[in-house]
């Protein structure tokens, strides 16, 4: 455009201030005019593609992110509801795990319960049969008591007779062994009444 007005005022100079155009200079005017607006179009024309080009490239990426972020959303939403699955599998066996332990644990409670009772019963029989081992044991020993009682005066009896015997045997004799085996005997019978047992 520069180059326009550059003939304008050369054709202005040269011819003087009112000359007219001719037809020539205004086809070279138009010519010029015409390269101009071209050049400004192919001009306009590159920054339309290039912002095209820009815009498809954005779009392009917009999609790609966007298809990224329903993928990613997809993998989150599958990942989540496999936890989730998976979480409620786990807490299924572990609330049976817990039922099956409480369950073990009430059985044993009562096992316990139940040979603690079994204990006390066997620990009242045992007592009972001590208590009848001691009573017969007492009765035992007082029979023991009676019989030695019985047997020291069957022995005093018979250790009696043996002396009455003997001094009638002793009597018959003048002097002699026979003092001193009465007095043995009459020794014995007081040893033998002085031990009750």
């Amino acid at each position: 455009m520069a180059p326009k007005k550059d003939k304008k005022d050369a054709k202005k100079g040269g011819d003087g201030p009112s000359a007219e155009l001719t037809d020539k200079d205004l086809l070279e005017q138009a010519r010029l005019r015409i390269e101009s607006l071209e050049q400004q179009l192919v001009w306009r024309e590159e920054k339309v593609q290039k912002a095209l080009a820009a815009q498809k490239e954005l779009q392009d990426r917009v999609a790609h992110y966007h298809k990224d972020f329903e993928r990613e959303k997809e993998e989150v939403f599958d990942i989540s509801a496999d936890m989730t699955r998976q979480y409620k599998g786990m807490q299924e066996e572990l609330l049976d795990r817990i039922n099956k332990l409480e369950a073990t644990i009430q059985l044993q409670k009562d096992q316990l319960e139940e040979a603690q009772q079994q204990l006390e019963q066997v620990k009242r029989e045992k007592a009972q049969e001590l208590a009848l081992k001691d009573a017969e044991i007492q009765e035992q020993k007082e029979k023991m008591e009676d019989m030695a009682v019985e047997f020291g005066e069957m022995l005093k009896e018979t250790l009696d007779k043996m002396s009455e015997k003997i001094e009638i045997t002793n009597q018959g004799w003048d002097s002699g062994p026979g003092d001193s085996i009465s007095r043995r005997l009459e020794q014995h019978k007081l040893g033998v009444a002085a031990d009750p047992r």
